[in-house]
């Protein structure tokens, strides 16, 4: 549960986004800032991602089931098991207050690994990050983690269209 903003339009009917809702749930299980909003769900918060789709990824320390949001229908948050400290985050506000979400630069990175999401959405997200990415930055992540097979070839498609 959570206190509605004064200024929310519809008081009695006022839920927080998914984002905001899947980073509180992630907060309650494993505490603050110690989970960080991921792939698509981060693209979304990034701005780079129109709407949310119902689905939310967590990075998180360890794993831990599925969690259904039960204030909306078919929503899921999905826990995916990573080492917090290394992966690249940053502090996003949302509208229950600050979490972690990964950075531009790392969420790049594991977009181009990510093969559950919509193929379209998820390259339409990597050109809007890659526009703006750090290139140097997102080379070095990939070089340091896991899947650099898959993901190279993915990030070097998306940075020539980009720098077109």
């Amino acid at each position: 549960m959570s206190a509605v903003p004064d200024d929310a339009y519809d008081q009695a009917r006022w839920r927080p986004g998914l984002e905001a809702a899947a980073a509180a749930v992630a907060t309650a299980i494993f505490g603050d800032r110690r989970a960080a909003l991921m792939g698509m769900t981060a693209a979304r918060v990034l701005g780079a991602a129109p709407r949310a789709r119902g689905h939310a990824t967590i990075a998180a320390p360890r794993r831990h089931r599925d969690v259904t949001l039960t204030d909306r229908r078919d929503a899921v948050v999905q826990f995916v098991h990573r080492d917090i400290d290394a992966i690249e985050t940053q502090p996003a506000a949302t509208e229950l207050g600050v979490t972690l979400v990964t950075t531009p630069e790392q969420t790049l990175v594991d977009l181009a690994r990510d093969h559950t999401v919509n193929a379209a959405e998820r390259h339409a997200a990597m050109r809007v990050l890659g526009r703006a990415a750090d290139w140097d930055r997102v080379e070095a992540l990939a070089a340091a983690q896991r899947g650099r097979t898959v993901t190279e070839p993915v990030l070097k498609r998306i940075r020539s269209e980009v720098e077109e």
